[in-house]
Formats: C-alpha cells, sequence, structure tokens
C-alpha cells in the first residue's frame, strides 16, 4: 500500500487542501516548471501528486487571503453607507 504522501489527488481536493485556486493550479500544472506534476485522466480531469501540494500549502502566502476578506469588509461598509 503507498503512502499517503504519494496519492494522486484531483484538483477539487487540492483545493481544499492547500487553499488556493483550481485556476492557479492548473497554470502550475502546465507551467511544467516541476512545482507541481500532475497528469490529465481524461479530457478535463487532472490528478496531482499529493506531497506536491502539501509542498506547495508549505510556501503559499496567506496574504492574498488577507486582501480578499479585507476587500470584502470595505464592500459590506460602502453599501451601508449608500443605504
Amino acid at each position: 500500500m503507498a503512502s499517503p504522501d504519494q496519492e494522486w489527488i484531483t484538483i477539487t481536493e487540492a483545493v481544499e487542501l492547500c487553499g488556493c485556486t483550481p485556476g492557479y493550479l492548473r497554470q502550475l500544472l502546465l507551467a511544467g516548471d516541476g512545482r507541481v506534476t500532475g497528469w490529465k485522466a481524461g479530457e478535463r480531469a487532472w490528478l496531482v501528486s499529493r506531497a506536491d501540494i502539501l509542498a506547495l500549502k508549505k510556501n503559499l502566502s496567506t496574504r492574498s487571503n488577507l486582501r480578499k476578506s479585507e476587500r470584502g469588509k470595505k464592500a459590506k461598509r460602502a453599501k451601508k453607507r449608500k443605504a
């Protein structure tokens, strides 16, 4: 039996694991720079290395996530002012 780090997972599972967007993961796969390895299973589905996703998670910045949450708060404040 393979260890959990050698599993192949779907893009959806990878997004839940590392917190980035599906589009970003596809960009990394298509770049072919070795940060994320994977292969196409059918016409649309990608399978990616779970170990690569865990390594990517360690290197991702949460800065963009903070900006998104701040943007949401600002938009809510602006709506309240208009009302």
